[in-house]
């Protein structure tokens, strides 16, 4: 009877899909600019996390596959201002800062869909 409780037990547990966690991430980013002279460490959020997404064992050419990926749902625009930029330069920079995250598609319109590729080490490793 134990064993047959235990099986129970397993498949229920089984059966009960994995909570998606996808959320707001601090992290910081370099800023740089062409012409200005100092790359910027910036503290901003992001959205990290996993997303539930099951592959159809049938592939159909009539439906379209999405995988889900966690991103922007709501975002804003913060501009700084770059120090040591010639006169010639425009000094202001922006970029997009999440306030909120979604499992979605990504949508190229307005993200990268790839891995960040700047981070603060980068801001180090440049002679300021």
């Amino acid at each position: 009877m134990a064993s047959v409780l235990f099986c129970f037990v397993l498949l229920c547990w089984a059966a009960v899909p994995c909570n998606a966690s996808c959320a707001l991430e601090n992290i910081t980013i370099g800023i740089e600019k062409d012409g200005c002279r100092n790359c910027v460490p910036v503290n901003t959020t992001s959205c990290a996390g996993v997303c539930l997404t099951q592959a159809e064992v049938y592939k159909s050419s009539i439906s379209l596959y999405t995988q889900l990926v966690c991103t922007f749902k709501e975002i804003a625009y913060v501009t700084v201002q770059l120090p040591n930029c010639p006169e010639h330069v425009d000094p202001f920079y922006t970029y997009p800062m999440a306030l909120s995250c979604q499992c979605g598609q990504c949508d190229t319109d307005y993200t990268d869909c790839g891995t960040l590729s700047l981070g603060p080490s980068d801001c180090s490793s440049q002679e300021n």
